[in-house]
């Protein structure tokens, strides 16, 4: 499960979590990632889209609080580089 705090969000630190998690698969020779958020959480789909994650399945009352999900997937290829690094401080004030 990965969340970003909300005053974090839109600094790259998601994509940039996310990234490295794919490459660690990659390393460990996966052929596909998969993973599942809320069908409420546009950010979340917006980035995963960017990513190239494609809806797989909608899986009603997936949650316990009763909401959906969507199965995401994202195959792996042998040209796949999600290598990245954080270029943005961040200064807790």
């Amino acid at each position: 499960m990965l969340t970003v705090s909300q005053k974090y969000r839109k600094l790259g630190i998601g994509s940039s979590l996310i990234k490295k998690s794919i490459n660690a698969m990659i390393e460990c020779d996966a052929d596909e990632v998969v993973m599942e958020t809320e069908v409420t959480n546009k950010g979340a789909l917006a980035l995963y889209e960017r990513l190239g994650f494609i809806i797989d399945k909608r899986l009603h009352r997936y949650y316990l609080n009763g909401s959906d999900a969507y199965r995401l997937k994202l195959w792996i290829t042998e040209s796949s580089d999600f290598n990245t690094t954080i270029t943005t401080s961040i200064v807790d004030g």
